[in-house]
């Protein structure tokens, strides 16, 4: 995984899609599903939702932005 990771850093294009693109999308509908969960009467399930995964993909996003933001100041 590692590995992989790190080709990925290498790529400015591959870290646009996922930092712009990607994360960005899966962090909304994953607030979504959570939001409507909740309003659904899953409070626990949808507050979880709201919390963990939605902040994980956040931070990816920033994560990849800022790794393209740096490969792009290095060459």
């Amino acid at each position: 995984m590692k590995k992989y990771i790190g080709e990925l850093k290498q790529h400015p294009e591959a870290l646009f899609i996922l930092g712009y693109m990607l994360f960005p999308l899966l962090a909304l509908v994953v607030a979504v599903l959570g939001f409507f969960m909740v309003l659904g009467g899953h409070k626990i399930f949808g507050l979880i939702l709201l919390l963990v995964p939605t902040q994980i993909f956040i931070f990816s996003a920033m994560w990849a932005i800022k790794n393209r933001k740096l490969l792009l100041e290095e060459k």
